[in-house]
Parts: C-alpha cells; structure tokens; sequence
C-alpha cells in the first residue's frame, strides 16, 4: 500500500498522476488513501498462476541484494543509549550519512533532509535516556519520525524475525513475483532492497527499494513482499501517460481506461483487500478495507458507464462535450483504484493470471479481457456481500454495443 507515504492520497485525483512517476514511488498512498473499514480475508493467500514460494526452490538465487546495515547501526545506537553510553550528538548525525540513509535522503529531492535533521530526530526519541533536559522543541517532521522510530524500537524482536526471513529463505520471492509480471528488459539489473527506519512508507530510488522497518513490523511477511513487487510494477510496467481530468473528449475517456488498468493490476499484485496491519502502529492502524465496497463501487462505475458512454461514442460533439465530465466523475467516486480492481480480479479468476498480465500490456486488450470474463457472471449480476457469492461474481460487463464501440475508440487512441 499500496503503502506507504504521505506524499499522494489515494484517492482518483492524484491515482491519475502516480504512473507519472519517474523517480520513486510511495506505496502507503494506498494504506492511508484507502481509510475504509475492515471485515474479511485477513491472510494472503495468493493468487492461482503466480509463482509463489511454495511452489518453488527456496535456496534458489536471484539478482538481488538486500541490505539491513542502517537497522543494524540503529539498534546498536539504541543499545549505546540504553547502556547509559554517553552517545554524542555526532554520533547521531553520523547515523543519517550511512549509504542506505543517503540514499533514502536524497529520494526526498528537491526536499532533502540533511544528516544532521536526521540526528534530530534521533535525539528526540532518546531524548530523556540521553539526558537531555527541558522540553525539547517539536516539528510536524520531528514528531512523525520519533514515532516512527519509536514503533520499530518497541518492535525489535518482531522485526527482527521477519528480516531474517525476508533477507533469508524468502530474499528472492519478491524477484521471482516481479518477474512475473514485468518484463524482464524493464527491471534493474541489479536490484537492492535497504530495510532502514524511516518514514511509515516503501519507495523506489535509483533501482533500489527503501523499506521503513516499521512497516516490516505492521505486516505479514508475505504482505511486504506484495507491496514491494506491486511497486515495482507500478514503477517499471504500468502505461504511463497524462491525468485524464486534464483532457478532453475522447482523450480523456481513453486514458481513464488506461489508468484503471494500471490501479486494478496493481491493486491486485498487491492483493488490496487482505491488507492487515497491526493495530498499534501509529500510522497504518487507520486502513481498514471492506473487500464488498470495491465490488459496490465497480457495479456503480460500469452502471455509470453503461448510461453516458453511449450518446459520447455515438456522437463526436457529445464525446467533446462530455470527456472531462465522464473522467471528474470517476475520480469523483472514487473509481479508478476500485473498479480497476474489480475489473482485474473478474479477469484472473475467469481467464488467469497470465492472461491479466499479459492483457495489462495494452488498453483494448485488458478491456476486452474484462469484457470476456465479466460476461460469464451470472445474470442477474448478484449483490457483493451475499453469502456464498465469491466476489468476483459480482462484476458486470458493459452492455455489448458500447463494449464494441468503446474498444474500437481505445484501439485508435491507444494503440498498442
């Protein structure tokens, strides 16, 4: 989540810029964003077709690397402090110049932190067993990290466990998923992921993934390594291209077609709706996720559809008149992430996984992907949340004369 900065809600606005992305990009949007309420699927537990650890060689070998030497240097930090170690405050600045820290500061640009705010921080969270005196000045930064870093200290044990396992037997599952679903030649070659405390968040930056240990503390390992392949994929797959509330007439329609592509896969990679963090974290404590929403929502989309893409397929002037209105009220309701999820889910579970990826590659073929799977629904469609009605029944097709309409409008101004 979808997890983890504070940089971009998820909410649709801004889910239309994400693929714009160059840089890095922040997986809690999806955590934050998605503040809903929770009931069910409180374990991952995959996703049929995807390789997964189970089904594979757990001493294989992968070109990753992993790095947990900025972890290590904090913990032996706090054991310096909790010795009664007189720790300079050098010491502490010194703990922001570590490569993994640099580089998780300089994925801030143009608002980097220097060394020294990072010490800051530091000798706020140990600000009484450092013998500090008074009351010690407050940012919103310096509160938001001493929480952080407080939450990865009272969780040492955990996180520890879990390191172990994710730099471990399990270090090559995030390539093996990752090579799944993204092409090869767009990968790094070399990819390195820095477990570190940080921010409540994981980002991509110069082919590496930075990993705040407080969200390795929150989640099942199994989540982390989902977060972190989706991603990727965000990064390094999804079809880039403009916000369509920017746009206009056809153009606008289009892309609002490829930017659901985007989330759904995404979404899915992720498996969004089994998200579960623990309940004292101070951040992801909020995201709480009704799986039966999505599926409300993309009844409500495809409905919404079905009523106005008509008259604006059939008609130029309509179409011109209306683009920018039909893309607002999609980000206005909250569309793209859960409709794109829906879409996604109904094509894995009818067609496959190899087939949602592959479909993920071109706008007019994840449509006609999700037209296919969603026709073999039952009709009349059921209601999401109905006892044992698997949610994927759940979503509709578009009526098959703007189905037809709409691919041929996608095929020409998104060709493959």
């Amino acid at each position: 989540m979808r997890i983890i900065t504070h940089d971009t809600a998820h909410h649709n606005a801004a889910a239309a810029h994400i693929p714009l992305s160059v840089r890095y990009a922040p997986i809690v949007m999806f955590l934050i964003g998605l503040v809903l309420s929770v009931t069910a699927c409180s374990r991952d537990t995959g996703t049929e077709g995807e390789p997964s650890a189970q089904s594979r060689d757990q001493s294989s070998t992968c070109a990753l690397t992993t790095d947990t030497s900025a972890w290590v240097a904090f913990e032996e930090l706090a054991d310096r402090i909790a010795t009664g170690e007189k720790v300079p405050k050098e010491d502490l600045d010194a703990f922001g110049d570590l490569p993994s820290v640099t580089l998780w500061r300089n994925s801030l640009a143009p608002g980097v932190p220097t060394a020294q705010r990072i010490g800051n921080w530091l000798e706020g969270t140990f600000w009484e067993d450092l013998g500090r005196k008074g009351k010690q000045k407050m940012s919103d930064d310096r509160a938001i990290f001493m929480r952080s870093y407080n939450y990865s200290l009272d969780n040492r044990d955990i996180i520890n466990r879990r390191l172990a396992e994710l730099t471990g037997p399990r270090k090559c599952d995030v390539d093996v998923m990752a090579r799944f679903w993204i092409e090869d030649e767009k990968l790094p070659k070399n990819l390195v992921i820095h477990f570190l405390p940080a921010k409540t968040e994981i980002r991509i930056f110069e082919g590496s993934l930075l990993v705040d240990t407080g969200v390795v503390g929150a989640g099942r390992p199994d989540q982390v390594i989902r977060h972190m392949a989706a991603l990727l994929y965000r990064k390094y797959q999804t079809i880039p291209g403009p916000n369509p509330i920017d746009l206009d007439g056809e153009e606008a329609v289009a892309h609002c077609f490829r930017v659901l592509m985007n989330e759904g896969i995404t979404g899915w990679i992720e498996q969004t709706l089994t998200f579960e963090f623990d309940s004292n974290h101070p951040e992801l404590y909020k995201v709480k996720i009704i799986p039966e929403n999505f599926y409300l929502k993309t009844q409500e989309a495809i409905a919404m559809m079905n009523l106005h893409l008509g008259s604006m397929l059939d008609e130029e002037a309509t179409m011109a008149d209306r683009g920018k209105g039909f893309a607002m009220h999609l980000a206005g309701m909250n569309a793209f992430s859960h409709t794109g999820y829906g879409m996604s889910s109904v094509i894995s579970a009818r067609l496959g996984q190899e087939r949602l990826r592959d479909a993920g590659r071109s706008v007019p073929a994840f449509l006609a992907a999700y037209q296919e799977a969603a026709l073999a629904n039952p009709v009349p469609i059921p209601i999401p949340g109905e006892p044992g009605v698997d949610l994927f029944l759940t979503v509709p097709p578009l009526d098959p004369e703007i189905f037809t309409k709409l691919e041929a409008m996608l095929t020409r101004v998104l060709p493959d």
